[in-house]
């Protein structure tokens, strides 16, 4: 019979068809199949899944860079083939979130347990902490909070509250919110809003050099302090208007150099209305600039509108004393991988630009007189005379409600105001009884510190007292 016959031609198809079936049965049993488009094949890596080819260090960067991801498809069920590849090199799981209850010491260090075998380690300075924390309770306040920065990294040092439900001064909580009163905005900027209004200022043309009149409002602002000025009037410039937190003179100036929308567009600079990055439930700081003419001026001087958080009054401190950005505040350092490697968290870019560096270095001056000619000229005559070189910039803020009656006080700043190391905010909450304000607390924690510094710079021993230095030298 010939090859080419009717006959034999439909035997050669149906032969060929079946060839065809046989081998796509023996790929069909093949142990990693092409995945369809938007699928993930088994032992791929997907958000929240483990991650069996990535270094730790690639998967720690991605939980401290905290950016969420959306969740990917679930992971098809694995084959036998990859189920012994995943028993000989078990995956690394992602660390989780993390939290105040999971907190403890070891070797002098404050670490978290992450889950999955992961330890963050904070930055925490625990002396720090502890001495913030026992001033904070010594001055016997219904509620407060401190918190310190270091300048250069944004590192978080030191995160104290105290906070008495049973005092009537203090605000009621819910249980949802944040767990730390350094991340609740309880309390209003007050006068801290000044700096807000000064760079403004600055900006619109106001010379940092030149004296302008303005009429006088030491506990409120009215239509008066807006109006014309009468001869003989007094005048000042911004950097004492500032040191002194001259109600009159923000009032007035804002009144003539600011529209709402560019209080609105500042106040966003200053990262206002808008959440603070960090691994910690936070709130955001608030202002609401009003359209009333009277009420924006009050604003501008620190009367109301607005609520900040400690954390969020420590960036701005940070703003002043470095470069003119707020930082993105880190507390996890570094984490540990289930294989023991540390992992350094990556460097993130600033949470806000508030001010260009220039504008930084006019505001740090004006604020150094604070400390000396301004609002804090008698709490800084306890200043220890053994940091007498240690230059203090800062800012006050003071504000009371009646019903029931909270005075809050706020104290901002930085030091040394030279060459800033740290920044610092705290925030007070008194009922008409009280031991210590703000700034009190405030200049207690910074004593503290550079006093700790000043002893540690001591106990180091000299190169000329150190042979091997000396010969190292040589």
């Amino acid at each position: 019979m010939s090859l080419l016959s009717p006959k034999m031609l439909l035997v050669n198809v149906l032969a060929l068809h079946a060839l065809f079936f046989a081998v796509q049965a023996a790929t069909d049993d093949d142990p990693t199949p092409p995945s369809p488009a938007g699928e993930h094949p088994a032992g791929s890596a997907t958000a929240g899944s483990p991650t069996p080819d990535a270094p730790p260090e690639a998967v720690a960067d991605e939980a401290l860079a905290a950016d969420a991801e959306a969740p990917g498809p679930p992971a098809e069920p694995l084959t036998p083939l990859a189920a012994v590849a995943a028993q000989a090199a078990p995956p690394i799981q992602r660390p989780g979130a993390l939290r105040l209850q999971a907190l403890y010491e070891d070797e002098g260090k404050l670490l978290a347990d992450l889950g999955n075998d992961w330890v963050g380690e904070l930055t925490t300075d625990l002396p720090l902490q502890a001495a913030a924390t026992r001033i904070l309770n010594r001055a016997r306040v219904p509620f407060g909070a401190v918190v310190v920065l270091d300048v250069a990294t944004g590192n978080v040092l030191a995160m104290a509250d105290r906070y008495d439900e049973h005092h009537a001064a203090a605000p009621k909580l819910s249980k949802d919110g944040p767990p730390h009163l350094a991340l609740r905005a309880v309390a209003p900027a007050a006068s801290v809003f000044k700096i807000v209004t000064t760079v403004g200022l600055l900006e619109t043309g106001l010379s940092p050099n030149k004296t302008y009149p303005f009429v006088p409002a030491k506990r409120r602002v009215y239509e008066a302090q807006l109006g014309a000025v009468g001869k003989g009037a007094p005048q000042s410039d911004v950097g004492d208007a500032l040191a002194k937190s001259n109600n009159g003179f923000f009032a007035r100036m804002a009144d003539l150099q600011l529209a709402r929308e560019d209080m609105q567009a500042i106040a966003r600079r200053f990262g206002f209305n808008q959440v603070v990055p960090f691994p910690l439930l936070t709130e955001a700081s608030t202002a609401r600039v009003p359209r009333n003419k009277l009420e924006r001026a009050r604003m501008a001087a620190g009367f109301w509108h607005t609520h900040l958080t400690p954390l969020h009054a420590a960036l701005i401190a940070t703003a002043v004393a470095g470069d003119g950005t707020l930082p993105r505040p880190r507390l996890v350092g570094r984490l540990r991988s289930p294989d023991g490697r540390l992992v350094d968290a990556p460097e993130q870019p600033p949470f806000a630009t508030a001010m260009t560096p220039k504008q930084a270095l006019l505001v740090r001056e004006m604020m150094a007189r604070t400390t000396k000619s301004g609002t804090l000229r008698r709490v800084w005559r306890k200043w220890p005379k053994s940091l007498r070189d240690v230059t203090v910039g800062a800012k006050t803020g003071t504000l009371a409600r009646r019903d029931p009656y909270t005075a809050y006080t706020w104290f901002v700043g930085f030091a040394p105001v030279d060459n800033p190391q740290i920044a610092i905010a705290v925030v007070v909450g008194n009922g008409e009884l009280w031991w210590q304000r703000g700034a009190d607390v405030g200049r207690d924690v910074l004593a503290w510190y550079f006093t700790q510094q000043a002893k540690g710079a001591a106990a180091k021993p000299s190169q000329a007292d150190d042979p091997t230095a000396t010969a190292a030298a040589r």
